[in-house]
């Protein structure tokens, strides 16, 4: 992330699909074991650390028989100097130890941030220098960490289903 106080931001879905969002459901057993698999997969997959992601949402309360909650974490990974991976992950649950339900949904975005704190990097010609090199060489570089924002999100639902099964088994 570039910390500037003024910035060019150029902001991409990596699902180019309205609305861009990938989302599971779950029914079945052991729901409350959710929480915990969805965050250690997510710091696998995403190749991240617990200082990268942030909870912004969080609510947890229990019924006389049921756990209801509802978690949102935002992942913030750096691809290059410019470029990084904001991904919004999404769990809402309710049920037991013996039955249950869940959504989890995961959206990417891929974000691009160009400070432009200086005179230099605020004049006529640096943004034409900075645009020609964008067009030129960073636009592929931008399209391969879109691609890459999408693999990662399909390997993160993949282990999401698996999981979902062996829960489902009894596991």
């Amino acid at each position: 992330m570039v910390f500037a106080r003024t910035k060019l931001v150029m902001e991409d879905d990596c699902y180019e699909k309205d609305p861009g969002t990938i989302t599971m459901k779950y029914v079945g057993p052991h729901v409350n074991q959710l929480y915990n698999k969805i965050y250690e997969t997510m710091k696998m997959i995403f190749r991240v650390s617990d200082a990268d992601i942030q909870e912004t949402d969080y609510s947890w309360g229990k019924g006389k028989e049921t756990e209801k909650y509802k978690v949102r974490w935002w992942i913030h990974k750096d691809m290059d100097l410019f470029s990084y991976l904001f991904v919004r992950l999404d769990l809402s649950a309710e049920g037991n130890d013996r039955t249950g339900n869940a959504t989890v949904a995961v959206r990417g975005l891929l974000r691009t941030e160009y400070p432009q704190d200086t005179v230099w990097q605020r004049s006529l010609f640096y943004e034409m220098f900075r645009t020609l090199w964008h067009r030129m060489f960073y636009h592929k570089k931008r399209d391969e960490y879109a691609t890459e924002c999408k693999r990662l999100s399909m390997v993160f639902q993949k282990k999401m289903i698996e999981y979902f099964k062996q829960l489902r088994e009894g596991g």
